[in-house]
């Protein structure tokens, strides 16, 4: 039987004789996430995406394979692990077929002059006094009204504006995010709409726009790649907190930090302390999760 997770952490950490305050400075995090860690109280850590991404770090910070670790929690916590259900992602308005109305708006006018040739010709025909009646004008009568407008026939060429594509929500800033680790993504528009609300997968490149400003969250900011308006950008080193990265990007595509949402602290009283610790630690706090996600 594998021993514990947690055990294997702090028996590793304490080979090294290295604190929890050492591993946390080194690994620029809170403290408290690597007691959780050590303690595997994962729920402290947040969605399961946080806890894999400490996980990898801290394995490969102590110079050990992080895969064997990843496959015992997989074993241990994946069969509870909830998906977030992207069903209800927002869905990009269809755009307005604008050939299709132009024909529409063509036909339209065709008929309209043509309508107006006559009423013309009559109103002239009754104007005129009946004994300078030409035998060629005598033979025009009222013409019958087309049975189908058809856009082909021989018509007075009639210039037709044309009908521009209705502003889509979408356009505006043009953001590329590219994943070398997975990482949990959310982005939202001026609008209030979400743009993006998905798992990126290494190597995978996902392309958003939206009116700006558009407020991001990426759980893995340390490891994830921007692009925006087709140029490469670097996320501001103050709106990274334990690799989880919160900022928000201007029309003008410049990018600043926004604040992390607050979470209540547990009672210290509740939060047992880490088997093998030698120093008091202080009440673990929860890592904030990804935009609200459940």
């Amino acid at each position: 039987m594998n021993e514990p997770i947690g055990i294997q952490l702090t028996r590793l950490r304490e080979l090294r004789g290295l604190s929890t305050a050492a591993v946390a400075t080194a690994l620029r995090c809170d403290p408290k996430i690597i007691d959780a860690l050590e303690g595997e109280r994962w729920a402290e850590l947040g969605a399961s995406v946080f806890s894999r991404g400490h996980l990898r770090r801290y394995a490969e910070f102590l110079g050990v394979p992080a895969d064997p670790l990843l496959e015992q929690w997989n074993a241990e916590q994946g069969a509870s692990t909830v998906l977030p259900d992207l069903s209800r992602g927002p869905q990009a308005p269809r755009p307005l077929d604008t050939q299709r109305w132009g024909r529409r708006l063509a036909m339209l006018a065709g008929a309209f002059v043509i309508a107006l040739a006559a009423w013309w010709i009559l109103q002239g025909a009754e104007m005129r006094p009946a004994a300078t009646t030409t035998a060629a004008e005598a033979s025009v009568t009222t013409p019958s009204a087309p049975s189908a407008p058809v856009p082909d026939a021989a018509a007075p060429v009639v210039a037709t504006p044309a009908v521009a594509a209705p502003s889509v929500p979408g356009d505006g800033v043009a953001v590329v995010f590219t994943a070398s680790e997975p990482c949990w993504a959310e982005v939202v528009d001026a609008t209030g709409a979400r743009r993006l609300y998905a798992m990126l997968q290494p190597g995978q490149r996902v392309s958003v726009q939206g009116a700006p400003p558009l407020r991001v969250l990426l759980g893995r900011g340390d490891a994830t790649a921007l692009e925006i308006s087709g140029s490469a950008a670097v996320i501001p080193a103050d709106a990274v907190r334990n690799s989880v990265a919160r900022f928000e990007i201007a029309a003008s595509g410049a990018m600043r930090a926004l604040p992390p949402e607050p979470r209540p602290e547990p009672a210290p009283s509740a939060i047992p302390q880490a088997a093998g610790s030698a120093e008091t630690q202080e009440a673990p706090a929860v890592s904030p999760a990804p935009g609200g996600a459940p």
